[in-house]
């Protein structure tokens, strides 16, 4: 059934559904414990978050302006933490900041920012490109992110705290709002930062909706994969619908890929309101390589749309 179905698919999605299954593979393997890690679960993603700070005294936030990579340390309830983050300051001090967060494992994490944004097609915003924790090895985001539910919260917890104190900054040097962006565990961090903290206004997730659990599940269902938890308490642990439930949604500008085998259409599309959601006829991986210029627009939309909000 399932070789008919991918016999029945254009060629070029079949190939794209394949990609989006060994990447599955290749990480599911890599999970070090998914049994220890789902039963190891001592605090909320918001205690996490609480008991996260951004050390200042290693890079004064007047710094954080400046054009190029600077180093972030974090002090966490795991220890300390170095992140980094990529700013591309507009000409204009008032101009609006847009905040892009990569993918799980997306390296370097700068990788679709500068697909979107490139330097040399500059947009009328200042532009940081954010890295979660356990970003700086090619195994660290799974070996490590996924070694326990409280590594898994750290990562978001980590980039929200960075993108706060980020944004903070350019916002006393004069920039009136924010739009935060991202990509695949980039976009559901960026739903998890509008809905916990309410500082941006528009949000626009690429191919990710607040549904991690269901994007776990689906993941051990396709390589038969048994979870030592029941699916209401996956859920109780991963599906952030409640946080994303926060949100204005008139304010999020959703995109989903029709072939998606990581956040499945069908299990995803109806969290968003059908009017926002914009869906492409695409797969997972490789998906913002392969609509450059469409996502770049919808950017484009949500910065404009942020900014008709002050009028």
């Amino acid at each position: 059934m399932l070789h008919s179905l991918i016999n029945a698919l254009p060629a070029k999605t079949a190939i794209g559904q394949h990609m989006d299954r060994m990447a599955l593979f290749a990480m599911n393997w890599r999970i070090p414990d998914m049994g220890a890690a789902l039963l190891n679960c001592p605090v909320t993603l918001e205690e996490v978050l609480e008991q996260t700070r951004v050390r200042n005294d290693q890079l004064p936030p007047y710094q954080l302006t400046a054009p190029g990579e600077h180093k972030i340390q974090l002090e966490t309830r795991l220890g300390n933490i170095e992140c980094k983050i990529m700013v591309r300051p507009a000409a204009d001090v008032n101009a609006p900041l847009l905040l892009y967060h990569h993918g799980l494992a997306e390296f370097p994490y700068t990788s679709t920012w500068q697909r979107l944004l490139p330097k040399d097609s500059p947009i009328s915003a200042h532009t940081v490109a954010i890295q979660a924790p356990y970003h700086n090895g090619l195994t660290d985001p799974v070996r490590k992110g996924f070694s326990s539910i409280e590594h898994l919260y750290q990562m978001f917890a980590g980039s929200i705290r960075i993108m706060q104190y980020v944004q903070d900054e350019f916002a006393r040097q004069g920039s009136p709002y924010t739009v935060v962006s991202g990509v695949s565990w980039g976009g559901i961090t960026s739903l998890l930062y509008e809905g916990l903290l309410g500082k941006t206004r528009a949000t626009v997730p690429f191919f990710a909706s607040p549904r991690l659990a269901q994007a776990v599940w689906d993941a051990a269902q396709m390589f038969g994969r048994d979870l030592p938890v029941t699916r209401d308490e996956l859920d109780e642990m991963l599906d952030f619908t409640p946080i994303y439930e926060r949100i204005d949604h008139r304010q999020v500008f959703p995109v989903l890929g029709e072939y998606d085998l990581f956040f499945r259409f069908e299990n995803h599309a109806p969290v968003y309101d059908k009017k926002s959601l914009v869906t492409l006829p695409l797969t997972h991986v490789g998906a913002m390589w392969q609509s450059n210029g469409t996502a770049r627009a919808h950017i484009l939309k949500a910065l404009a749309w942020a900014a008709d909000q002050a009028n």
